[in-house]
């Protein structure tokens, strides 16, 4: 067996003689590890769960990436867009890319007994996706557009409560246009994505009603959207969507641009970027404290090993092996505390997204519990940082072996 490793694993037993503080240190070194492992694990699992879950929502709302006319938003009342364009094979082509689909879109008024909301309708064809506000849906059932027109609209629950209405209620709303237009729809279903700024802003109609509403044809559309997939970062996606369109769009083509949803909702990403740095912060803070506790456990093992390493030193061995002796004694320690920590927090991660335990409040975090998603390459990665960051900081107690003198310590009994 290894010298230093024998050395080591008889460090802070129970039969190694003296050394009682030694063996409270190393349980209290590892609890420390093991401690913030557990915040950090639950941390990146959190973190990862608020992204996917409000990305998801964003995204099922208004796609990930649009192409827009000049100078316009997605929600374009003013200047149609056709229907049709040269490249739009070329990507849907890209492997990432899910579907490009026209819709339009027009404001109105909705006339409550007591209040006036105004209200953006967002007209979708049978071709259009519905998978997200079926995922969502509160009451009622999707509407179908793929017959005859139809005057079914979905509206969210929370509009819904506002106005004082429910599944199976007209609808009665005013387009202020040229002239006022009045539309009576049939409410199919109420739906709760908990984006409270989306949820009580946008219905979805008929697309054939909101190209009437704008005096458009039925060629002419407000924006595309463009899905993308789940595991695809969005402005990478623009930045090729953009480039496809400047190489292989045509005079015929209608003049367009690209506008990512991290641009449309701006505030929302940059919330969930604030959420990146706080993770940060408390990854940072969580490897310093558990170093810090560690190097106290190792000098506390040191103090009392003071003889041992003047022995050792008398004997011909060298610094550097002796602080090898500590290290690995350091690097079982943080071992055990780390795979105690996995276990933990795997574990609470695993109750929290199987049983959503902890409860939020959809008004302030757009989720109604904490949601959580694991990566386990993730959890692999900041494993080594950690462990790595750890010894790195533990090595510097080490550096207390070198200003020990054999001629001095031998003298303790």
């Amino acid at each position: 067996m290894n010298l230093h490793l024998f050395i080591a694993r008889r460090i802070g037993t129970e039969g190694s003689g003296r050394g009682r503080m030694g063996i409270i240190s190393n349980r209290i070194g590892s609890i420390s590890v093991a401690v913030s492992i557990v915040i950090m694990i639950v941390a990146v699992a959190i973190v990862a769960g608020f992204k996917s879950e409000i990305r998801s929502k964003a995204t099922g709302f208004m796609g990930s990436v649009t192409l827009v006319a000049p100078g316009e938003s997605p929600i374009n009342e003013l200047y149609p867009l056709s229907d049709s364009f040269s490249y739009r094979n070329v990507i849907l082509d890209q492997k990432y890319v899910k579907s490009v689909d026209g819709v339009v879109y027009c404001s109105g008024m909705i006339k409550s007994e007591d209040d006036i909301n105004g209200l953006y309708f967002k007209g979708v064809d049978s071709l259009y996706s519905l998978d997200f506000f079926e995922n969502c849906l509160y009451e009622g059932e999707l509407p179908d557009y793929s017959g005859r027109i139809s005057n079914d609209v979905l509206i969210s629950r929370r509009l819904a409560s506002r106005l004082g209405c429910s599944t199976g209620d007209d609808l009665v709303t005013y387009f202020i246009k040229d002239e006022v237009k009045v539309r009576k729809f049939r409410i199919c279903g109420l739906y709760d994505a908990q984006l409270e700024d989306l949820d009580m802003t946008l219905a979805i109609v008929d697309k054939r009603h909101a190209q009437r509403i704008n005096g458009w044809n039925k060629n002419q559309v407000s924006s595309f959207e463009i899905a993308i997939d789940p595991g695809t970062d969005i402005k990478e996606a623009n930045a090729e969507i953009e480039e496809i369109l400047y190489v292989s769009s045509t005079d015929e083509d209608d003049a367009m641009f690209t506008m990512p949803l991290t641009r449309i909702l701006s505030n929302l990403f940059d919330w969930l970027a604030l959420l990146d740095l706080n993770m940060l912060m408390v990854l940072l803070l969580m490897m310093v404290v558990a170093g810090f506790n560690m190097i106290s456990a190792i000098l506390i093992i040191l103090f009392e090993k003071i003889s041992m390493i003047g022995l050792l030193k008398a004997l011909g061995m060298r610094n550097r092996n002796i602080r090898k002796i500590f290290l690995l004694k350091a690097g079982s320690i943080v071992g055990k505390g780390m795979l105690w920590g996995n276990i933990i927090g795997l574990l609470i991660c695993f109750l929290q997204w199987k049983f959503k335990i902890i409860k939020l409040n959809p008004t302030n975090y757009f989720v109604s519990y904490v949601p959580i998603k694991i990566s386990f390459v993730d959890i692999l990665l900041l494993n080594i940082i950690s462990a790595v960051v750890i010894m790195l900081i533990i090595s510097i107690s080490t550096l207390f072996i070198s200003r020990v003198s054999p001629d001095k310590t031998m003298r303790v009994n």
